[in-house]
């Protein structure tokens, strides 16, 4: 018959009084060794010793090793191995809230915030992150530059309408501008019926 399987416990920062035999440099030979003696109940590492592996006669485990030993003692339950503790999540970054920006035909707004740009999505980006600029202005009268504007302070949109040189501008809005609807194509005129002919006999 198959020898039982012998479980053995670790007990940190724990020691068994008194000798009970040789002592070995691993684990495994001295508790096969006290396995084979009847003095012994356990094992105690010796870290002040070389980390010397130690029959001693015990049977009691003291768990308050002054010198930072560690035992192992036979035991009915095998000794769990550590759960690899799982990493935490990274939380997911928040996403941005969406900006809203809404179009002013023949607009503008006053005083010049900062650079003005080729395109509308710099423009636009930039002054987002100044917190002098209120809007953007289209200059046609500039090869068409977006510039950073202030803004009049006593408007309620931050834009002035009724541009002299019939700039664009752009401000940010609680709502999305609506995009601008296709026009319903108009139905083709149906092609009026031929005139039914007619004809008479004569015998």
């Amino acid at each position: 018959e198959p020898e039982p399987e012998v479980n053995w416990c670790r007990y940190e920062n724990s020691f068994l009084y008194s000798y009970a035999g040789d002592s070995f440099n691993n684990l495994e030979d001295a508790q096969n060794a006290c396995l084979s003696n009847a003095q012994c109940n356990g094992i105690t590492q010796e870290p002040y010793n070389n980390n010397r592996y130690t029959q001693r006669v015990g049977p009691e485990i003291h768990d308050w090793s002054p010198t930072g030993e560690t035992s192992w003692a036979v035991c009915s339950e095998p000794e769990p191995e550590p759960e690899p503790s799982e990493p935490e999540p990274e939380p997911e970054p928040e996403p941005e809230p969406e900006v809203n920006w809404c179009r002013y035909e023949n607009s503008f707004l006053y005083s010049y915030a900062g650079d003005s740009f080729n395109n509308l999505e710099d423009a636009q980006n930039a002054c987002l992150s100044n917190a002098q600029c209120n809007g953007i202005t289209q200059e046609p009268y500039n090869n068409n530059r977006y510039t950073q504007r202030i803004g009049p302070e006593n408007s309620r949109l931050g834009v002035q309408l009724g541009s002299p040189t019939r700039e664009t501008s752009w401000a940010v809005c609680s709502e999305p501008e609506p995009e601008p609807s296709e026009p319903e194509p108009e139905p083709e005129p149906e092609p009026e019926p031929e005139p039914e002919v007619n004809w008479c006999r004569y015998e």
